[in-house]
């Protein structure tokens, strides 16, 4: 079964390629939404998109152009570094007008002439500029011009322009100070809060066909502090989790799957924090606060007994886990700890072992076998209790460690293993 149909999805919900269908409706989004269509309706002349990259600008700009589609002839300049006259240039072509002279007075004619057309047809016409902190000045003032196109009544062209937070300073410089008193309208996108970042997570999986997937609070609250809410590093970072939840067959996506991802993307503005870390560790708090309570205990131990070790049998009290070439009748499965007859590769642990996990994300498995089902994964610097260790017919050493709650096994390949003396000389 594909990626997609393991999760009941008819398509990827996170695809980075800005999607009218699944534009989400935040407060912010959807306020500048409404702002825009009050503005073109009205022919208020200038409106002010602002926002951070990635916190979809291009989305909502879709949206609006959709809705406005049949009433509206619009322009829409891509490449903002023009000057004055390639910037006319461009409108013209993008408008399908074609001036028989490409001088810029026969350009502003044909320009007023198609509007006011269009004025008589109770349509719109608008110029829309993406990226627009990248225009030059002269070219800014030279909208400012075009925009003095009017009747009696009303302004024949509605300009937006659409740019990065730098926008806003630049537009209140001395020799832009017209045009700034123009703009009527100005429209911020905001982050995502956490709970908007949930329900966009949710809203698009829905959007997709959503049957089996589940993503639930803790694992939504994770994504919100490591992307700040911005819907593209959203979709990043959701999308490649995904593929980590699906390889482990895991039908929720859970905090460990979050961190494969962040190390995977090593996006330089999804960064763990020593905060994060902490809360991605699948499991790893748990059994760090077990190693502390077990080394008090056996510290405490030491000082009130001649006794200087902890049999691993006081903490191993179920059976372990078979190897995959052994039946469950075989006589050289691998038998609990309590065993009367231990098999020769099956060492008893005198003093309880540690092994913490030295590279990036290390397998866990079920059985003591490469063969053996993935069971999930363990970051690095994580730090288990051995359990019970076995050595397989290959001399490769393996632990049986505590994992989300089971009993499972890591090889020595991925861990170092620690002594109980060098975790209390820590």
């Amino acid at each position: 079964m594909d990626f997609l149909g393991f999760f009941g999805l008819r398509e990827d919900p996170f695809k980075l390629t800005p999607d009218p269908a699944y534009f989400y409706p935040s407060a912010s989004h959807n306020e500048g939404l409404l702002l825009m269509d009050y503005s073109i309706d009205q022919k208020e002349g200038f409106i002010l998109v602002i926002g951070d990259p990635g916190t979809g600008k291009t989305t909502l700009l879709k949206v609006f152009l959709e809705k406005w589609k049949d009433r509206a002839e619009t322009a829409i300049v891509l490449t903002p570094g023009l000057t004055p006259e390639e910037f006319l240039i461009s409108v013209a072509e993008d408008l399908n007008i074609h001036p028989g002279n490409k001088n810029k007075n026969e350009i502003i004619k044909a320009l007023r002439d198609f509007m006011t057309q269009k004025s008589s047809e109770g349509k719109r016409v608008s110029i829309i500029v993406d990226e627009a902190q990248n225009l030059p000045a002269e070219t800014l003032e030279e909208l400012r011009l075009l925009s003095n196109l009017e009747t009696d009544k009303d302004k024949l062209l509605q300009i937006i322009l659409i740019g990065q937070p730098e926008l806003e300073p630049k537009l209140m410089a001395e020799k832009l100070r017209q045009l700034n008193q123009r703009i009527t309208t100005r429209v911020h996108l905001r982050h995502f809060n956490a709970d908007e970042t949930a329900d966009y997570i949710n809203y698009r999986i829905i959007k997709a066909g959503k049957q089996n997937l589940h993503i639930g609070k803790k694992t939504g609250s994770l994504v919100h502090k490591l992307t700040k809410g911005v819907p593209r590093l959203i979709n990043m970072l959701v999308s490649r989790s995904l593929m980590a939840a699906y390889l482990e067959e895991s039908a929720s996506v859970l905090p460990r799957h979050i961190h494969h991802a962040v190390k995977s993307l090593n996006h330089s503005d999804m960064k763990l924090t020593p905060r994060l870390k902490y809360a991605f560790m699948a499991g790893g708090v748990t059994v760090t606060i077990l190693i502390a309570i077990i080394v008090i205990d056996v510290s405490l131990h030491r000082h009130s007994s001649d006794k200087d070790a902890v049999n691993i049998s006081t903490i191993n009290t179920a059976p372990a886990k078979e190897s995959p070439s052994q039946s469950a009748g075989s006589a050289d499965k691998i038998p609990s700890s309590g065993s009367a007859s231990v098999p020769s590769e099956i060492t008893a642990i005198p003093d309880y072992k540690i092994v913490s996990v030295k590279v990036d994300v290390a397998n866990v498995r079920e059985k003591p076998s490469f063969d053996s089902i993935r069971v999930g994964w363990s970051p690095k610097g994580i730090q288990m209790i051995v359990l019970q260790e076995y050595v397989d017919e290959k001399n490769m050493s393996w632990y049986q460690v505590p994992f989300e709650g089971e009993k499972r096994w890591i090889s020595e390949e991925v861990v170092d293993v620690i002594e109980m003396g060098e975790a209390e000389g820590r």
